[in-house]
């Protein structure tokens, strides 16, 4: 279980992120990966903070549907 979020938190790690959204993490990561490589979920903010990768929880809020596979997508 991921430490739990706090009501001010903005950023949330992978574990958190995942967690907040009902997903296994794997699938999360893959969802960032797809962001990374600019195929989809443009609207998630990620950023790299050492060696952690950090999603915001505003953009998690704000994007209606975050894809997690790329099969199908054109």
């Amino acid at each position: 279980m991921a430490r739990q979020i706090g009501t001010l938190q903005e950023w949330l790690n992978l574990d958190q992120a995942a967690e907040y959204l009902g997903v296994s993490k794997r699938s999360l990561i893959n969802a960032v990966n797809l962001c990374k490589n600019k195929i989809c979920n443009d609207t998630l903010e990620i950023k790299r903070f050492g060696n952690r990768t950090l999603i915001s929880k505003s953009s998690i809020d704000a994007t209606p549907n975050i894809i997690t596979q790329s099969s199908g997508i054109v």
